[in-house]
This record gives C-alpha cells, sequence and structure tokens, in this order.
C-alpha cells in the first residue's frame, strides 16, 4: 500500500512540474507576440547610395513607443510620438546635434524596415534585434 502511495505522489509532482512547465512557455510566446519590439536594435540608414549604422533601444508601453538612439553622425537621442499599431512602427528620434529624424516601418520576418526623412531628404532603414 505504501508503495501505491509514493508512486501516486511521484507522479502527481511529475505532472505538476510539467504543466508548470507549458504554462511558462505559453507565457513567453504570448509575452513575445504582444511585445516583439521591445529590446536592444542595430540598425542602418540608407540614403543616395550611403549608409550609416545606429543603435536603438525600444520599449513598448501598449501601443506607445520610447526609447533611445544613437549614431556616429547623429550622437545620442530621445524617440518621442512612438506608436506601435498592427505591426506598423512610426517615431521620431530628436538629437541635440542634429536635425530630427521621422521615422515609419513594420516587422517582418523578425526585422524592422521602413523609410525615414530628415534634412529634406528621405531614405530606407533597416534593423535587428540583438
Amino acid at each position: 500500500m505504501r508503495l501505491n502511495n509514493l508512486v501516486y505522489v511521484v507522479c502527481a509532482a511529475i505532472a505538476v512540474s510539467l504543466i508548470a512547465g507549458v504554462c511558462s512557455v505559453a507565457t513567453s510566446a504570448r509575452t513575445y507576440k504582444s511585445d516583439p519590439i521591445s529590446g536592444e536594435w542595430t540598425a542602418t540608414f540608407e540614403v543616395s547610395g550611403y549608409s550609416a549604422p545606429f543603435s536603438m533601444k525600444l520599449k513598448l508601453d501598449g501601443d506607445k513607443v520610447v526609447g533611445t538612439a544613437e549614431s556616429d553622425h547623429t550622437g545620442p537621442g530621445t524617440l518621442s510620438k512612438g506608436l506601435w499599431k498592427g505591426r506598423k512602427l512610426s517615431f521620431t528620434l530628436d538629437f541635440a546635434a542634429h536635425e530630427s529624424i521621422a521615422v515609419t516601418g513594420e516587422l517582418k520576418n523578425g526585422k524592422l524596415a521602413g523609410e525615414f526623412h530628415t534634412e529634406g531628404m528621405s531614405g530606407k532603414w533597416e534593423a535587428k534585434k540583438k
């Protein structure tokens, strides 16, 4: 009789562990799907055959996006007017030593990409999560 009780307790413990693991994986998948943009990104602006690397840190809060960006050309800056809706992203990068950059894009295949406008020029940009 004691052996049956022991087997029952061990089986129950294994079942609880499996259920907890499945719930943890499901929660992680839901978090990624609901917030695929928060984090650090390496990116490139491209205009007229030239490219300029930059980095971004994005944070999603509901449908609002905040963060920072920096490149050798612009120096450090902050993100304003950030919006994330329907896998589409828009924001403005504001810098002390450079004109603001208006950015739009969307998430496809794990990459953010789109267009930007600054100093009377337009170009393309792309970013990959670090």
